[in-house]
């Protein structure tokens, strides 16, 4: 089976909505030969394996396809998005250590 990239989806999001769990990101990244953290471009074909597993959950899909859920979670790098706090930081960015 194909399907085609929609705009700022990421492999996990399509491997939820064609497998039903993240996990099958992987069989997807390998069957494309392409890595997990990929960015996927808007109209990218990919194929989706054929994958007999425990974590391929029938009732996701089906919940995903009947309510036309499409996710796309992929950070756009045009969006600023302002992080706060010390956890976000980085030493020689954002301050010195001396």
């Amino acid at each position: 089976m194909e399907v085609k990239v929609l705009n700022n989806q990421s492999l996990f999001d399509i491997a939820i909505r064609e497998l039903g769990s993240a996990e099958a990101a992987f069989d997807i990244a390998l069957a494309n030969n392409i890595g997990i953290t990929d960015d996927l471009q808007p109209r990218q074909v990919l194929q989706i394996p054929q994958i007999q597993s425990d974590y391929v959950k029938k009732q996701t899909v089906d919940y995903y396809k009947i309510n036309d859920i499409k996710p796309a979670t992929a950070i756009d790098s045009e969006i600023n998005i302002l992080l706060e706090g010390l956890e976000f930081w980085a030493i020689e960015y954002d301050f010195t250590i001396s």
